[in-house]
């Protein structure tokens, strides 16, 4: 199987290499050394504690790292517009110790505060609700409300910009899903909506001193108006694994000279608390950090999401949202650190990453593994992990195969020492066993779910589904322990309390079912 395995990544690996080359490289740009070797920071649903952050800081400052990237949303300690934050906001003195600290370290804090898509955390409010492109779907911020935009956006920017002095600030526009959805919109171009609002924005941004970033995927999409925009904007390219064209040519923009700055990812769709796609996020490395280096982009950005940046609501009359709920939660940062110095190395070495390499070499100088335990750990990564549904993942395998591979992965995982950080080493097991109660409950769902399911099977399924809810709750206890240092209080029992919703929900139906 491993040799399989083998086989398998390095075919995608010349796949992605054969796509890198698609787009041709502007012959004027020589390999770039990225002067902005950045990590991005997910404050919106997972909120790391102060001490963590400053322990990642320093870190990263180690290894070369000189820029932080922070999306606050409703975690930042806005004043005038106090409707925003949530339980889990700093104090402004704990902001102004994150990038006092990282300052002292080398490495600038650039804030995110979106202001087009990704909006919900804002529109939710009535405060805002003028601003809806939709009064349903309150993802987004109506472009042709430019004026009323400008007048809220430009109090919030400032606020965020009082407290990061970086000469940059990055404005998000990614993924404006409604684009020209609302009756006024849908008559004018979708690049026109697109630009001319990103330029009111920008003009925002430049009224401070500062520099716009924003991530392009939509300009790709809609390019027709995009040398309207601002020559000095900077534009984001992420790509988590994919053809370099994915969103638009990418050509439309490298032609025209702008400054490009890449993002890859090491945490992403369709990642979960118990999903990891481990290969796909090396892959990612191994291929568009060269190809980025190729076509002169300047900076480079490791993401990290800990949600998918979509949400469900629970409604009341008339839209009104009482509540929202992040789609996809994701195992916490503390348990990737094998990827985050991946990236470190990667974005120091004009040196395409071996996975394989790095990962055993990694295993014997971190943990202190022997040769053949390396191995066991080398197997752990390469194990393919996909979406359940329907009794098979998401490449057709059976269930009972996916959790027979599991088991006996687990079962020599669970042989390895670490003679080095074994409280480290401790999240890849706990991330394995929660694969395998996903993977379990999600064998009993099936049998509820299917045309051979009646009553006289409940009592025997809710007697299979409490010994797996029995050993979530041990999961539990462990998750808690490895993370409460980590994240802010109370996050820990709320992302265990999401991971085991739908299984409690079933096995409350079943004891109905079957009388118990």
């Amino acid at each position: 199987m491993n040799h399989t395995l083998r086989s398998i990544y390095k075919s995608l690996l010349l796949v992605s290499v054969f796509l890198c080359l698609c787009v041709p490289a502007r012959s004027a740009a020589p390999p770039s050394d990225f002067k902005v070797r950045a990590f991005y920071l997910d404050c919106r649903t997972q909120v790391m504690t102060v001490s963590a952050i400053k322990e990642l800081a320093s870190d990263l400052s180690k290894k070369e790292i000189n820029t932080l990237l922070i999306e606050y949303e409703a975690t930042f300690p806005f004043q005038k517009h106090a409707t925003l934050c949530n339980q889990l906001a700093f104090s402004r003195s704990e902001v102004q110790d994150i990038v006092s600290y990282c300052t002292s370290l080398g490495i600038e804090v650039i804030p995110l505060q979106n202001c087009f898509g990704h909006c919900e955390y804002i529109l939710r409010h009535d405060r805002y609700a003028h601003l809806r492109e939709d009064s349903k779907e309150v993802s987004q911020v109506c472009p042709l409300k430019i004026e009323e935009a400008k007048k809220v956006f430009r109090e919030i920017f400032r606020e965020v910009a009082e407290l990061h002095p970086s000469p940059y600030f990055h404005i998000g526009a990614d993924e404006t899903y409604l684009l020209g959805s609302c009756a006024q919109c849908s008559q004018v171009n979708k690049s026109r909506l697109f630009v001319d609002y990103i330029k009111a924005m920008c003009e925002v941004v430049k009224e401070m001193g500062k520099k716009p970033i924003i991530w392009a995927d939509i300009i790709l999409m809609h390019p027709e108006a995009v040398q309207e925009l601002p020559k000095d904007l900077i534009y984001v390219d992420w790509n988590y694994g994919w053809e370099p064209d994915r969103f638009g040519k990418l050509d439309n923009l490298l032609k025209l000279g702008v400054k490009m700055w890449g993002a890859a990812s090491l945490r992403s769709a369709p990642d979960n608390t118990y999903l990891t796609q481990w290969m796909k996020h090396f892959n990612n490395l191994a291929t568009f950090l060269p190809f980025a280096r190729a076509h002169g982009y300047e900076g480079m950005i490791e993401t990290s999401w800990s949600t998918s940046g979509t949400y469900g609501f629970h409604y009341d009359n008339g839209w009104e949202i009482i509540s929202m709920q992040p789609i996809r939660q994701v195992y916490p940062m503390s348990g990737f650190q094998l990827l985050i110095d991946a990236y470190c190395k990667a974005v120091n070495s004009s040196k395409a990453i071996h996975a394989e390499t790095f990962i055993k070499e990694y295993a014997q100088q971190r943990y202190g593994l022997s040769e053949d335990e390396a191995q066991t750990f080398l197997n752990y990564f390469l194990l393919p992990q996909e979406l359940v549904r329907h009794g098979k993942d998401a490449k057709g395998k059976p269930i009972e195969q996916v959790i027979q591979e599991c088991e006996e992965l687990k079962s020599n995982f669970n042989k390895i020492v670490p003679r080095k950080l074994g409280g480290e080493f401790e999240h890849y097991r706990l991330m394995l066993d929660l694969r395998i109660n996903y993977l379990q409950y999600k064998e009993v769902e099936f049998t509820y779910e299917s045309s051979r399911y009646d009553v006289s099977q409940a009592s025997g399924l809710a007697t299979q589904l409490k010994k797996i809810i029995g050993e979530a709750g041990k999961l539990d206890k462990r998750f808690i322990k490895l993370n409460k240092d980590y994240l802010k209080p109370g996050q820990a029992e709320e992302i265990n309390a999401l991971r085991n919703e739908k299984m409690n929900e079933l096995y409350r139906t079943l004891s109905r079912q079957a009388g118990l």
